[in-house]
């Protein structure tokens, strides 16, 4: 009975059968970066799935309903996966750089989508940056667009005509 027991143990583990994806990893791996920021402050609302949603359409040309069932996907993934950083991985691994620049863009715009920028989400951003390889410039320059995406200047509020 032992015998048996390590004669299974000692065998080389058989890789899950592989199943068609109905995403690419790449689109995947952005999917649940973007569910990460829209949940590191344990508030998820509607404003932040709603950019996840957007975002993930525009930057894939995906399909509404694509875009969500990607985000479903993503939320799964995430919720299962024991590595926390390896969508970040498979980001900094399969895009260049301008692209990461891009990803880390949508983080912002995800983050800011709710109107507050919480002590987590920051934390999460910057280590974010730091993983994917971006410089503290480029950085900085992809926060600006995001935040300015994301309030956008309206001239009347401001006062100005």
């Amino acid at each position: 009975m032992f015998d048996s027991l390590i004669r299974r143990l000692s065998l080389e583990p058989a890789a899950p059968p592989v199943a068609q994806a109905a995403f690419e990893r790449r689109q995947l791996a952005v999917a649940a970066l973007l569910v990460e920021a829209a949940h590191i402050d344990r508030h998820a609302g509607p404003d932040e799935r709603g950019a996840v949603v957007r975002l993930l359409r525009g930057h894939f040309g995906l399909s509404e309903r694509d875009a969500q069932r990607l985000v479903e996907e993503a939320e799964e993934r995430y919720a299962t996966s024991l590595d926390d950083w390896i969508f970040a991985r498979a980001v900094r691994d399969g895009f260049d750089p301008a692209e990461r620049v891009e990803v880390l863009r949508m983080l912002w715009e995800v983050v800011y989508s709710d109107g507050r920028l919480a002590a987590f989400e920051l934390d999460l951003l910057q280590r974010l940056c730091a993983a994917l390889g971006i410089d503290d410039e480029a950085a900085e320059g992809a926060r600006v667009l995001a935040f300015a995406s994301a309030n956008p200047h309206d001239p009347e509020q401001a006062g100005e005509t």
